[in-house]
């Protein structure tokens, strides 16, 4: 996937994150194809709907199923601070995927000549190495689990390719797997 285009359905979906209300009993999709195209998106229903499910994967979000239709909304347990005005870069770069002391993994992944530009101009960690292969770039750091990195590795699509931990490498396939089987109609 161009980088370009990953680009857009980012914007699209971190916009789109930032309509859902906090509590139910939520927003429904057809608002939210409506809410984006405020903000500059054109989208279907169903580019909507799916967003949802996805970002739903990812993120502490709800969709509230006990009236038709359905509406959307932030888990009560959602970190406040990822609602309205929120600074990707900055969040990340304050400690999101930065190691806890005694409780970080080492994760390794195959990365692209393009995101290896970019990390070395912006490392995820501290004690972050590369290394050049014949093609691409093996990248080992020192990071927190949890969602946050599994937003991040999943935001690069297919820059990246998680080798170790193997039961992360499992999950994030099954989890693009399971995002790619959406397109497949």
């Amino acid at each position: 996937m161009p980088f370009a285009t990953t680009r857009a359905t980012l914007s699209r979906q971190w916009a789109l994150l930032r309509q859902l209300p906090s509590r139910s009993p939520g927003v429904t999709s057809a608002e939210l194809v409506w809410r984006l195209r405020d903000v500059g998106f054109s989208v279907s229903k169903r580019t909507v709907e799916r967003d949802l499910n996805e970002l739903s994967l990812i993120f502490p979000l709800e969709r509230n199923d006990k009236s038709i239709p359905f509406g959307w909304h932030w888990s009560a347990t959602a970190v406040g601070e990822l609602r309205g005005n929120f600074d990707l870069q900055g969040y990340l770069r304050n400690g999101a995927l930065q190691p806890v002391q005694g409780e970080g993994m080492e994760l390794q992944a195959w990365v692209t000549d393009g995101l290896a530009r970019q990390l070395r101009e912006a490392p995820l960690t501290a004690d972050m190495q590369l290394t050049a292969l014949e093609q691409g770039h093996r990248m080992r750091a020192m990071v927190s689990d949890g969602w946050p990195l599994r937003w991040w590795l999943l935001s690069q699509g297919n820059g990246l390719v998680v080798e170790q931990p193997q039961a992360l490498r499992e999950e994030i396939g099954r989890t693009l797997s399971s995002a790619a089987a959406q397109y497949q109609d």
